[in-house]
């Protein structure tokens, strides 16, 4: 084959690697609406959760809360997921969206609560909905999470009154006291919508299922090799 050939082929074939290596987050996601909230009775409507639902591919998932403005993540406002994975009375893990956000792993020691950062996360917003997104490993998917996932998603606002600017995320302090119900208070903040207002949202494990993320990891690698095969005859063909 001549060099103009090669470069052709060779640059099919990086596309589809970078596609495929790209495929975990290109592939789509299975949304499940898991529960709803009243409209207005949160304000400001950016902290107003109207609805939560769970969405993955296999390899991510993601949280995505509707609310009854846009939402607008920052230092000041917080919007944070609260996942028990294990079947205990407190949360294992929350996603927090905020100015840096991120993963936290929650455990509770003698009634004191210690959250320490896990991993990092994406957070987009789109409209009226905030998406967070992690991945399924980071929270020991499959074996370290029971049949039954309770969920719970708040937002918070930084009380300013006679309190510093906050400079970094609201867990960096670790512990913390235990609040109401089975969320942790969170010092110079103040909770302003949960949802549900009690008790939780429950998800099955099976929701968040292995296949869809695998199939293109699968697939995309089988295509980038018949297009090397036929572009190959094609072009020895060619020089025939």
């Amino acid at each position: 084959m001549s060099r103009r050939k090669n470069r052709i082929l060779l640059s099919i074939l990086l596309s589809l690697l970078i596609l495929s290596s790209a495929s975990p987050l290109l592939a789509d996601f299975i949304v499940v609406l898991i529960g709803t909230d009243p409209s207005g009775d949160a304000h400001p409507a950016s902290l107003d959760i109207l609805e939560v639902y769970i969405a993955n591919n296999g390899t991510h998932f993601k949280f995505i809360l509707k609310c009854r403005g846009t939402p607008a993540p920052s230092l000041f406002k917080v919007y944070i997921v609260w996942m028990d994975t294990k079947g205990g009375p407190f949360p294992d893990y929350c996603l927090v969206a905020d100015g840096i956000s991120g993963l936290y792993e929650i455990k509770v020691v003698d009634g004191t609560v210690i959250i320490r950062y896990k991993a990092p996360i994406v957070v987009t917003v789109e409209d009226k909905r905030i998406h967070l997104m992690a991945r399924l490993s980071d929270i020991e998917y499959p074996n370290g999470v029971k049949e039954i996932v309770g969920v719970v998603a708040t937002t918070h606002q930084f009380a300013s009154k006679g309190k510093k600017t906050p400079s970094g995320p609201p867990f960096r302090n670790e512990k913390l006291p235990k609040g109401s119900e089975d969320i942790p208070k969170i010092p110079h903040f103040k909770i302003k919508d949960r949802a549900p207002d009690a008790g939780r949202y429950t998800v099955a494990r099976e929701v968040i299922p292995e296949l869809p993320g695998i199939t293109p990891l699968i697939f995309i690698p089988s295509v980038i090799i018949a297009i090397y095969i036929i572009y190959k005859k094609k072009f020895q063909a060619e020089g025939k």
